[in-house]
């Protein structure tokens, strides 16, 4: 799956679309908190939020998978979205 769009809404909160019509919001306050993020805990880069497609991002080296994203989403594990023909190296 890919982001469509993401935008960023208000303290830490981004809405992230997929191509496959889904759409939620996600708080990020927590993420950011520590490591390599904290950077964006600073709202005005936060705010700069985009989509490569594959990962929503701040930088080239501030990213995060879209994957990550939609099952936080979803609520799904990722066995309930893989391919089948992959389901060997999950095993």
């Amino acid at each position: 799956m890919k982001v469509k769009e993401v935008k960023y809404l208000s303290d830490y909160t981004i809405r992230v679309s997929f191509d496959d019509g889904v759409t939620g919001i996600v708080n990020l306050k927590d993420f950011i908190s520590k490591g390599i993020f904290a950077i964006l805990k600073d709202k005005a880069k936060f705010e700069n939020v985009y989509t490569t497609g594959y990962s929503i991002a701040w930088s080239d080296e501030l990213e995060i998978d879209a994957i990550s994203i939609y099952l936080d989403i979803t609520g799904k594990d990722f066995g309930d979205i893989s391919h089948p023909k992959f389901s060997y190296a999950t095993d």
